[in-house]
C-alpha cells in the first residue's frame, strides 16, 4: 500500500523497501540461514533462522516481527535485522504473519506470532538454539503483536510452553490501544469493532508480563505517549520495563535500528536477551 500510494506518505517507503531487500540478500550470502520454516499452512506463516557462523550450541533466540500497518510487509524484507545479533551469538528468526489485505483480522496476527513461538520452543534445539531463551521484538505492527504476546502470558500453558520461556518483549513504534485513532490498518481494518480493538489493545491487558521489556520510540514519530503509558503499566505490572525514545528518528529511522550494531536499541535489546 505503501508503495502503490506513496503520496499519501512523507517516507520514501519504496526505497525503504528496496534497500531492506538488497540488505537481506547480503546478509544471507554471508551468513547460515533456514528459509521458509512453516508454523501454519498459509505461505505467510512462516519464519526464516539466521544462523551465526561456525559451531552454534545453545544460543539465545530472538524472534522479529515486522510492520506495515497488518496491511502489507513480509520476513523476505527484513533479514538484515539478524545481522548485529547473530555477529553476537543469537539465532534470530524473522516471521511473517497473516495480513488484513489477505481476509485476516484479529486475533490471526497474535495466533500466527503464539504458533511461531510455538514452533522455536519445540525446535530450535536442533540449529543449536535454547528453546528457554526467547526474546521478541517487533517494530510498528509487529511491536503491537510483540506486546500483544507479552503482556498474559496465560496462552503459554495452554500451547504447552512454560511461560518462563519468553524472557523479554522490545515493541519498537507502536501505539498500544487500538480503540484510539491511529493509520486505518492498524485500527479498523485490523480490528474492525470496538470489541475486537479492545481485545486487541495490548495496554488493557497486562496480567502476567513478561520480566523484561523495553518500550522504544522515535522522537519524531506519534506513539511517545502510548509508549511511556504502556511502559508504565508493564511497570505497575511487575516487569522490567524501560522506556527508550531515539533523538531525530521517525517511522524508518526506528525500522532500521535494530539492524544497526551501534544503535542504542540494539545495544539494550542485546543486554535483555542476554541478562
Amino acid at each position: 500500500y505503501t508503495v502503490m500510494h506513496a503520496e499519501e506518505f512523507e517516507i520514501d517507503w519504496a526505497g525503504f523497501y528496496a534497500a531492506n531487500t538488497e540488505a537481506t540478500a547480503r546478509v544471507r550470502k554471508e551468513y547460515p540461514h533456514h528459509l521458509d520454516m512453516a508454523f501454519g499452512t498459509d505461505p505467510k506463516q512462516a519464519l526464516d533462522l539466521y544462523l551465526p557462523l561456525g559451531e552454534v550450541s545453545d544460543a539465545p533466540v530472538f524472534l522479529f516481527l515486522h510492520g506495515g500497518g497488518f496491511r502489507e510487509g513480509d520476513r523476505a524484507q527484513y533479514g538484515a535485522t539478524a545481522e548485529p545479533f547473530i555477529k553476537n551469538g543469537v539465532i534470530t528468526a524473522v516471521a511473517s504473519y497473516r495480513l488484513t489485505t489477505d481476509g485476516f483480522h484479529y486475533p490471526a496476527q497474535s495466533d500466527d506470532v503464539k504458533n511461531a513461538i510455538l514452533w522455536l520452543y519445540e525446535n530450535i534445539a536442533e540449529y543449536g538454539g535454547n528453546p528457554n531463551v526467547i526474546v521478541i521484538g517487533g517494530h510498528s505492527a509487529g511491536a503491537i503483536l510483540s506486546a500483544d504476546v507479552g503482556v498474559d502470558r496465560g496462552w503459554m500453558k495452554a500451547m504447552g510452553i512454560p511461560k518462563e520461556v519468553l524472557k523479554g518483549i522490545v515493541p519498537v513504534s507502536g501505539p498500544y490501544d487500538m480503540r484510539k485513532r491511529g493509520r486505518p490498518g492498524e485500527q479498523s481494518t485490523y480490528a474492525p469493532t470496538p470489541e475486537l480493538q479492545a481485545q486487541a489493545s495490548p495496554i488493557l491487558h497486562i496480567n502476567d508480563p513478561v520480566p523484561s521489556a523495553l518500550v522504544a520510540v522515535g522522537s519524531k514519530e506519534q506513539y511517545q505517549e502510548s509508549s511511556i503509558a504502556f511502559t508504565d503499566g508493564l511497570k505497575a505490572a511487575g516487569a522490567n520495563a524501560y522506556y527508550l525514545l531515539m533523538e531525530d528518528e521517525d517511522h524508518k529511522d526506528t525500522a532500521m535500528s535494530l539492524a544497526n550494531e551501534d544503535s542504542e536499541l540494539f545495544r539494550l535489546t542485546l543486554k535483555i536477551i542476554l541478562d
